[in-house]
């Protein structure tokens, strides 16, 4: 900025022209203050403090990410395995109850119904018992290989129902835990057919079927090829006469007694039975029966199906124990009794003969 004057004889012009630079002189005076500042700003950079700070807020971050991811992918696994058992479990009660309505009475010595309790017979295993979690009841898991006649057209069936365990050489053997208790099987299921009348046309003897079925079922016998469900744990169909009573044994008798509506002094009076079919008696079981049989044409007139299925990692758990010990008391903890899914149905006999029943 000049501090020369002009001469009194100037002309505006040339005042107007001083002014200007003036401001102009002024204007880049400021700029240049303002770009001075500008550089002092732009070369601060982060202290070794704030990067620590911000290192552990970012490692706080990655583990908070990957706890909820683990969470997350331990509840999707739980999901499917649940899944999976449900889908089994159905599978199981749209096949068995189809089975169980068709029981046809065959009107000869030929087994209709039979129900066996696992256990019950050389070689003795007790039933599993499981504490459930958080209460003081105790559940009872039973195991039952079951056989059951039907007839198409002019053809006996008869199927048979068995939970086993199958070794490195593909033969069944009894689901036992190696210490006098049963465990965990496979269900398997076993069909046989014969003809109703033979070649010279006489009436065939359907009684081979049920003969069939145990030697398919025994320890030792090659795998049988149906295998419906993993993790069988509970196993168990119980028979009920045309009155909704379910079937028992007395004890002493090898009757088949069912309760009926009319009242007693004492009992047996207001109790009957069913002919022609025999009870094997044991107390260890519902309705003090080891095994129920049936046969001619007697059938019960309603069948329940109980069905308990471990979830899979449980079964593979247990598979993986080498100890017989081990294996029990795997079985025998309360989380693992929660991992049980349960399946109950009662299914109506659509052939049942009331005259069996008189």
């Amino acid at each position: 900025m000049s501090n020369r004057q002009l001469p009194i004889g100037a002309s505006a012009a040339a005042r107007h022209a001083s002014r200007f630079t003036f401001h102009v002189s002024r204007i880049t005076f400021h700029v240049s203050r303002i770009t001075h500042h500008a550089s002092r700003v732009t070369h601060r950079a982060f202290t070794l403090v704030e990067i620590l700070v911000t290192m552990a807020l970012l490692s706080f971050i990655m583990v908070g990410l990957f706890a909820a991811f683990n969470q997350v992918q331990r509840a999707f696994r739980s999901s499917m395995s649940q899944v999976d058992r449900l889908e089994a479990g159905r599978a199981v009660t749209e096949l068995l109850p189809r089975d169980i309505e068709q029981i046809t009475p065959c009107g000869g010595n030929a087994r209709t119904f039979n129900t066996l309790m696992v256990g019950s017979s050389a070689p003795i295993f007790a039933p599993l018992t499981q504490s459930l979690p958080g209460t003081t009841l105790v559940r009872t898991n039973l195991l039952q290989d079951c056989f059951m006649l039907t007839r198409q057209n002019q053809t006996w069936v008869g199927i048979g129902y068995c939970v086993r365990v199958s070794d490195a050489n593909g033969h069944l053997l009894l689901p036992g835990t190696g210490l006098g208790q049963l465990g965990v099987g496979s269900l398997y299921r076993f069909v046989t057919t014969t003809n109703v009348l033979q070649s010279n046309g006489t009436r065939s003897d359907p009684g081979v079927l049920y003969t069939n079925f145990l030697i398919a079922a025994q320890s030792g016998s090659a795998a049988i090829s149906n295998r419906i469900c993993d993790g069988v744990i509970h196993f168990y169909l119980g028979a009920y006469a045309i009155n909704g009573f379910s079937f028992f044994s007395d004890g002493s008798h090898t009757n088949v007694y069912f309760q009926t509506n009319a009242l007693g002094a004492l009992p047996p009076y207001y109790y009957s039975t069913v002919h022609p079919a025999r009870a094997i008696a044991g107390s260890s079981y519902p309705g003090n029966l080891a095994e129920l049989r049936f046969w001619s044409n007697a059938v019960p007139a309603a069948v329940e199906m109980q069905l308990g299925i471990l979830e899979q990692p449980a079964w593979e758990r247990y598979n993986s124990i080498p100890v017989p010990a081990a294996r029990l008391a795997y079985l025998q903890r309360p989380d693992v009794a929660s991992r049980v899914h349960l399946f109950r149905q009662r299914v109506p006999i659509r052939n049942v003969d009331p005259l069996a029943y008189q």
